[in-house]
């Protein structure tokens, strides 16, 4: 199971419409980047949990997306340990680990496809002037990729191992291994794009020409639940700030 996949489960959140998911993560995204008390991203953080039990995600996904960035974070913790006050280092600590647990519960509750179609939708009124459709497709298709990326990096460094490459010892060591798994690695994206856009034509895909989807997005009373309770928690925060 990689943090980045989709998790699939009859939870709430699994049922709910994709525009709704999306909403959610932009508005949870945006209050936990503007909120600079240590309170409040504790209660964020406690709020992502929630998210992530509502959604039946197994604590070992969180597990691994932590362990996957636990340099980034430490070195997030560390470097602001040193110049600035311990409660603003755990603030930015916090803040960071809000975000990718959010980014984590997303892809975890709403697949690739299901996605694109709600960025889609959402952002469909600049449609006059951006190239929305394409731009969902490209970030649907990397999401898709990312996982399989991780995969076959993993499989790459297992097999220089067994050739002898080592990724550890004296740091000259190190880059020639990174080198040894970065390399085939490219070379394999690129094959695989190749791949994906041959394949995409063979099906008729046309950049700009309007599309249908399979599944059509059903909008239900409980979305509209959601949003009013996402609202909701906005107008707390921006009371919160307003009258402290």
């Amino acid at each position: 199971m990689n943090y980045g996949t989709y998790y699939p489960s009859n939870s709430f959140w699994h049922q709910r419409d994709p525009r709704t998911k999306l909403m959610v993560l932009i508005v949870a995204a945006l209050l936990v980047v503007l909120e600079g008390r240590l309170g409040g991203q504790l209660f964020f953080f406690g709020l992502n949990l929630s998210l992530y039990v509502t959604a039946h995600l197994p604590a070992e996904r969180a597990w691994k997306m932590v362990r996957a960035f636990r340099w980034l974070l430490i070195l997030t913790l560390l470097v602001n340990l040193v110049f600035s006050p311990p409660a603003v280092a755990f603030l930015y600590f916090l803040r960071l680990l809000n975000l990718l647990l959010l980014s984590s519960w997303l892809l975890g509750a709403a697949e690739p496809l299901a996605l694109i179609q709600g960025i889609e939708r959402i952002f469909s009124p600049l449609g006059r002037w951006l190239p929305v459709a394409e731009g969902a497709m490209v970030l649907g298709l990397s999401l898709s990729f990312f996982p399989l990326l991780i995969q076959e990096a993993n499989e790459i460094t297992i097999a220089q191992r067994a050739r002898g490459v080592t990724f550890k010892k004296q740091w000259w060591k190190r880059m020639t291994g990174l080198l040894a798994m970065v390399v085939p690695l490219f070379v394999n994206s690129l094959r695989r794009s190749l791949e994906v856009a041959q394949a995409m034509e063979a099906r008729g895909y046309r950049p700009g020409e309007p599309r249908g989807s399979l599944y059509e997005l059903k909008w239900g009373a409980a979305d509209t639940c959601c949003m009013l309770g996402t609202g909701a928690v906005a107008a707390l925060w921006i009371a919160s700030h307003l009258l402290l």
